[in-house]
């Protein structure tokens, strides 16, 4: 393990990169932060996070970052911008790569990517040796920005770390309101297909593990170990929220519904880490998410 490492800069300080920024601090690095909102930046102040102030969408260059041991990218798609993933995921990271100052000792970059890079599937599994194949528009864009990332790396004496994130949960973020569940709201997804998690603190467990590796892996996919159909995690969430069970639309059974994807995503890298998951069965996340849930978010 690496215990060299003084600072950290991250981009999308938001539901997981707070919590890597919560976890590095604790380690006693110095994290920085760029938010483009003023408010935000007063939130990371109060927490101890040094905020810089930028839009990375502004196609103007960006002036030069504060130097730091390990860079982490985890920037969201907010469609309330009304920017297209392209501004933001890949020229937004370019003009954040360009504004990183040369250094003699390489720094990590860690990239969170997505498994929605795998594309479609037939039930079955892929691991980091499957040839991805996205279909998506957000799957599409997370593989040009791995191969961005990849060119850089070529061209520098970094480290990047790529990794491909399941569909994230945890408190406030269930996937689906509990009043929708609460009112009958059918859910417009193939019931029996597979659905690829992991609890938001164990993403940020895997991050803050990769970090500190002397030879990270340069790919890992990062998911609970026991994936579930859509059908078993919304009929555990309705009985843990006393709802009733949930309903799917009938044309959600078409076979050409695929927005997940329908493949189980396993790790054939995750055993060869030092890192333990919390939560691998949504039997103890569930419960975990809804116990710290806000009243507020659940309706």
């Amino acid at each position: 393990m690496d215990s060299q490492l003084r600072s950290a800069i991250i981009a999308g300080c938001g539901y997981t990169g707070r919590r890597v920024a919560r976890l590095w601090m604790e380690r006693g690095l110095q994290v920085s932060a760029i938010t483009r909102s003023a408010s935000k930046s007063d939130d990371l102040h109060r927490e101890g996070i040094t905020p810089i102030q930028l839009n990375l969408a502004d196609a103007t260059a960006l002036p030069l970052l504060p130097d730091a041991d390990v860079v982490l990218w985890s920037v969201g798609f907010d469609q309330t911008s009304g920017l297209p993933r392209q501004a933001i995921w890949i020229e937004g990271l370019q003009r954040f790569l360009s504004a990183l100052p040369t250094r003699r000792e390489p720094r990590r970059i860690i990239y969170t990517s997505s498994t929605s890079v795998y594309g479609n599937g037939h039930g079955q599994d892929v691991d980091e040796t499957t040839l991805p194949n996205p279909k998506s528009e957000g799957g599409i864009a997370c593989l040009a920005a791995e191969a961005l990332l990849q060119g850089y790396a070529r061209g520098t004496a970094d480290c990047i770390s790529i990794l491909r994130l399941a569909g994230i949960y945890g408190p406030n973020r269930l996937l689906r309101k509990v009043t929708d569940l609460r009112n009958g709201t059918p859910i417009p997804a193939p019931p029996d297909e597979w659905l690829n998690l992991v609890h938001v603190d164990d993403a940020a467990a895997m991050t803050d593990c990769i970090s500190l590796l002397d030879s990270p892996p340069k790919l890992v996919n990062v998911v609970a170990n026991n994936s579930v159909t859509r059908r078993q995690y919304y009929t555990l969430l309705a009985s843990l929220s006393n709802s009733p069970p949930p309903v799917f639309a009938e044309s959600a059974d078409s076979t050409g519904f695929r927005r997940g994807g329908n493949r189980r995503v396993v790790s054939v890298v995750r055993d060869e880490l030092p890192v333990q998951f919390r939560y691998d069965s949504i039997a103890q996340g569930l419960p975990a998410a809804l116990l710290h849930e806000d009243h507020a978010a659940m309706l």
